[in-house]
């Protein structure tokens, strides 16, 4: 497994969340983490309560507030997690059946896409800063 340099391209980005054969799950993380401030641990530890998909935020991490303007998350991401919660009412947010998507699991996941999980975030805070994330 060979990974990239840090960086994803939004070009990249689509690509993998337009791949059905990746699990939901991964790709509403993903796109969270491209969009969002959120770090990995954060995500994962949400469950479903902690997540406002009417309003489209994030309302709390690990047991606390999560300010108004920092949770928020876009039509998109919110649709993704529709689908990953499907009926569930209760458990985690992020989760292949009820099982809740582990570090290691993302890491792999990832890892076979020939990515580094944190590259998601950082190539999401340089497109929306408008800076290129060239990978060479």
């Amino acid at each position: 497994m060979t990974l990239t340099d840090e960086r994803i391209t939004a070009e990249r980005l689509e690509e993998l969340l337009a791949d059905d054969a990746i699990d939901m799950a991964h790709r509403a993380l993903w796109l969270l983490l491209w969009e969002g401030d959120l770090r990995v641990l954060d995500l994962l530890s949400l469950e479903i309560q902690d997540v406002d998909l009417r309003a489209r935020r994030v309302t709390g991490v690990c047991g606390r507030a999560v300010p108004e303007g920092e949770g928020d998350i876009s039509e998109r991401a919110a649709g993704l997690l529709r689908e990953v919660v499907g009926d569930r009412e209760s458990g985690p947010l992020l989760a292949t059946g009820n099982r809740a998507l582990g570090w290691e699991q993302v890491m792999l996941t990832a890892g076979e896409q020939g990515h580094a999980i944190h590259e998601f975030r950082a190539g999401g805070r340089l497109h929306r800063r408008g800076e290129p994330a060239d990978s060479e």
